[in-house]
């Protein structure tokens, strides 16, 4: 990992507030959207039949400092969505994003995964995501126009893992 404090470890009961401090500080997520993210960490800790979200969590001495949850999607062979990745402002640009991506990456992988998905909103704050997936490997493969509200187009980026 580029910063050696930082390690990547499971999703632990504890880390409830730590992810809603970093989906909270990020600038990117309405509120409602913060609490989807926080929805997912309570049905992950308290899993259902069906729950198969998976997580990494970037921890720094104790402190979480960003997150990647993915998992399968429904009803494909080989296909996983990357529900979330988020890395709080104090951890930008030293490498904790490009380790949980390339962590899920492996992961998926290793699962028999052939596509790794993201969906991202078009607008403005969620630029620097469309740029880290770009350098990341990912390539828009569609766009919705107007999906979340006028103006605001869903963006979907996937990088194929069973090819060269």
């Amino acid at each position: 990992m580029a910063d050696p404090e930082v390690t990547l470890r499971d999703l632990q009961p504890g880390d409830r507030p730590g992810i809603a401090r970093v989906l909270e500080s990020c600038g990117a997520f309405q509120s409602h959207e913060v609490a989807i993210g926080l929805e997912l960490v309570d049905e992950s800790l308290n899993p259902g039949p069906s729950t198969d979200y998976r997580w990494f969590v970037a921890d720094r001495g104790g402190k979480v400092v960003g997150f990647a949850c993915y998992g399968p999607v429904p009803l494909t062979v080989g296909t996983f969505d990357l529900y979330w990745i988020a890395v709080a402002p104090e951890a930008r640009g030293t490498g904790v994003a490009k380790e949980l991506d390339l962590a899920v990456t492996e992961a998926v992988r290793a699962l028999g995964g052939r596509w790794l998905l993201a969906e991202t909103s078009s607008t403005p704050p969620y630029a620097p995501a469309h740029a880290f997936y770009a350098r990341s490997g990912y390539r828009l493969l569609g766009r919705i126009e107007d999906f979340y509200r006028p103006g605001d187009d869903r963006l979907t980026f996937g990088k194929r893992l069973d090819r060269g």
